[in-house]
This record gives structure tokens, sequence and C-alpha cells, in this order.
């Protein structure tokens, strides 16, 4: 069950002596994950708990998790995390899950994502990384979306989605 492997790796990351023992146990942790891939519903529960408390110590598992057996099952809770702008933590990895998924259904979070703005993300990754989603989704949608981002006063948006359209 995803959730005791969660708990396992947690345990063991957390009692690693050094970054070289850390190393070993991210290892064989995806090659758990390739080997004996999560289901999606498990995925999509644990998905649920990041969700209801984005302090849940898992979340960059969940992820990994989720590469591990790619579904577009999940398009409906990456956009609700994505969809919270104040939940922020995996954004860029949920994102570049949707970039994958190709699912036209994450069009409304990945167009929301474009207008985040922290001060963290200096060089606007979140933003441009859904600019990169909508162009693989590619619908005349998408496509007028990244259009008006081509007008963005963000020049690092504007040049991603002026670059991507002479792409088209």
């Amino acid at each position: 069950m995803l959730s005791n492997t969660i708990e396992k790796y947690l345990k063991l990351f957390k009692d690693s002596p050094n970054y070289r023992e850390t190393d070993r146990i991210f290892d064989e942790m995806k090659k758990e994950f390739k080997t004996s891939p999560p289901s999606v519903s498990e995925v999509i529960q644990e998905l649920e708990k990041y969700a209801s408390n984005p302090d849940y110590p898992g979340a960059w598992f969940i992820m990994m998790a989720a590469w591990s057996n790619l579904s577009n099952d999940y398009t409906p809770i990456l956009c609700q995390i994505l969809n919270d702008e104040s939940n922020n933590g995996l954004h860029e990895s949920v994102i570049e899950l949707l970039d994958v998924l190709r699912d036209e259904r994450a069009i409304p979070a990945l167009s929301k994502a474009l207008t985040y703005r922290w001060s963290y993300d200096e060089w606007f990754n979140v933003p441009r990384k859904s600019l990169l989603a909508l162009a693989e989704i590619g619908t005349p949608e998408a496509k007028m979306i990244i259009e008006e981002a081509a007008q963005s006063p963000e020049e690092l948006i504007s040049e991603d989605a002026n670059l991507i359209l002479d792409n088209w």
C-alpha cells in the first residue's frame, strides 16, 4: 500500500546519517516504484491527503509514485492542488505531470497558474512551465491563452509565449 511505502521511506530518510545514504535510499525507492508501481487510486488518495494538508510530509514521494504510474485520472486532483495559490509547494511538479498527461481538463488550472507571482519565483517558473504544458495540450483554447500571455508585461513570460507561438 502506497501510504505504508511513503511512511517507510520517510523514516529511512529521516534516519539517514549522510547524503550518500540518502542517495542510496532514493535509488531504492525509485526502483521499488518502478518494479511495483502503486495503483492509480492509491496515488489519488495520497494526492487528496496533500491537497487537504499542504504540510503532508510525503508530498514528494507521492509525485514520484504518480510518475511511476501515469494516468489522466490524476488530472482533477492535480488541478485542485494547482488552483490553490497558497498551497504552492508542489506547483512545479504538478505542472510537469500535467504537461506529460496533456489533458484538456487542466487548461483552466494552467491558465490560472500563469497569474501566480511569488517573491521567491523571480524567474516565473510556475507561469512559464504552465505555458509549456498548455503548448503540449495544443488545443485552440490553449493557444488562445498562450497568445494572451504573449502580451504579458512580464518579459520572461511574454518571450516564452512568443517562442511557443513561433513554433506552433
